[in-house]
């Protein structure tokens, strides 16, 4: 599991059992054929960015309920694309539940305020990207600092004072 800068709001606790990355991947087949990559990116934004799988997770997982019959694969275009089946359909079925218990516990840790903050540290990092990309070095430093400066003011939001 990967989280933005690498914690979340679960960090340290378990919140997935075994056999949830089955229910939450086969969610995302429920809503059409995707390829891997689109079935990590689809459980990602149902948590508004804040939990993504690992490749590490979702690909195995995928082998493991093709070898089940709960997806069919297919190579298009050089690429795997995986689609639920209709034994799928009715495992995903059976366990509707806790789909809707996952679903709804990213969407209370995870509120609104959670996925702003997220989309605006988003922001800035791609545009701190760009900057180092189209900027001359003299510049930069001028980013740095205003970086540096936006540290401080989080810090001191966080009651945290302004130090380091």
């Amino acid at each position: 599991m990967r989280w933005f800068f690498g914690h979340g709001p679960w960090h340290g606790l378990r919140w997935l059992t075994r056999g949830d990355v089955r229910i939450l991947v086969l969610e995302a087949l429920a809503d059409g054929p995707k390829r891997g990559y689109e079935v990590i990116k689809a459980i990602r934004d149902r948590f508004h960015g804040l939990y993504s799988p690992s490749p590490g997770a979702v690909y195995p997982t995928l082998q493991l309920l093709e070898d089940e019959g709960l997806v069919t694969s297919e190579v298009l275009e050089g690429k795997k694309v995986y689609r639920i089946t209709d034994e799928g359909r009715r495992f995903l079925e059976e366990r509707r539940d806790r789909a809707r218990e996952l679903l709804e516990r990213g969407r209370k840790v995870m509120g609104a305020e959670a996925a702003e903050l997220m989309d605006a540290a988003r922001s800035l990092a791609l545009t701190v990207f760009q900057a180092y990309a189209t900027l001359p070095p003299e510049r930069l430093l001028e980013v740095a600092e205003v970086l540096r400066e936006a540290r401080v003011k989080v810090l001191k939001v966080m009651g945290g004072g302004g130090s380091g």
